[in-house]
């Protein structure tokens, strides 16, 4: 295992502009063989799982009324939604063979979501791995994440909550807006929760960056070499910021319409068109 990991803040960005940076990254580093680390703070935003129908997790109009930006990520696993100021989102891509991550899923899940259990440790908390892919405290979820592989690196994304706004969430689902109501929120508070309720404090998005750094360095045993994009992943990131907004891309599974659109078969490199050189 390396005794560094490059690592990059991207602080305060937009979800089309991450996941552009974070799919640039994935195809140059499993081409190369190489890892990386990285966080940033989301705006509001909800970025959808690689395959999950959009009509069915959230109303659309509800959500942009809100100022909610929406799109949709090379990875799998469920929504992830960020009100204001709500949380730090994380992204680890590493070299299997280099990292040791475990050919089986559920078992890098939880050798990856150890990040989160030592960025918790830093609160006093206790964070507890439930499969596939959560993490608990107190017995309530306080990060997910998901998961691709590539043929040399794992992508894996996810989110350490610090003050999660529970009703717009609510909001922005599918519900009926008259069964938005305080027993509704205080509903999903018992299977949710955030490091301000556990704290009974604010947290500072400060210091939940500066918990997550030591998550990664115990996690994978390293020295954090903080790093921007390099030349190649910026011209790749660039060409890859488009689809990010594309509604072909967005609404690839759409209960009114289960064609890929313009993402028939090929990878998302090839669609577009797009030099990694």
């Amino acid at each position: 295992m390396a005794d560094e990991l490059r690592f990059i803040d991207f602080g305060l960005i937009k979800p089309a502009k991450i996941m552009a940076a974070t799919e640039a990254m994935y195809r140059l580093a499993d081409r190369e063989g190489t890892s990386v680390g990285y966080i940033w703070h989301p705006v509001k935003s909800i970025i959808l799982g690689y395959s999950q129908i959009v009509e069915k997790e959230f109303n659309v109009e509800r959500s942009t009324n809100l100022g909610y930006e929406l799109t949709r990520r090379i990875s799998g696993g469920g929504v992830a939604f960020a009100s204001e100021d709500s949380q730090i989102q994380y992204g680890f891509i590493g070299n299997m063979r280099e990292y040791s991550i475990p050919f089986d899923i559920i078992e890098s899940y939880e050798m990856i979501c150890q990040i989160m259990s030592y960025a918790l440790e830093k609160f006093g908390l206790k964070g507890v791995f439930k499969p596939i892919n959560d993490v608990l405290c107190n017995g309530k979820k306080i990060s997910g994440s998901a998961q691709t592989r590539g043929n040399q690196v794992v992508l894996q994304n996810g989110t350490l909550l610090s003050d999660m706004n529970i009703r717009e969430m609510l909001t922005c689902c599918n519900i009926p807006l008259e069964k938005i109501s305080d027993k509704g929120i205080s509903s999903v508070e018992e299977r949710l929760t955030d490091l301000k309720r556990e704290l009974n404090r604010e947290v500072g998005l400060d210091e939940v960056r500066e918990a997550m750094l030591y998550g990664f360095e115990q996690t994978f045993d390293v020295t954090l070499s903080m790093d921007e994009l390099n030349a190649k992943e910026k011209k790749l990131t660039d060409s890859l910021l488009p689809k990010y907004y594309d509604r072909d891309w967005i609404y690839r599974h759409s209960s009114k319409k289960t064609s890929f659109g313009s993402y028939e078969s090929s990878m998302e490199i090839r669609e577009f068109g797009v030099d990694e050189g």
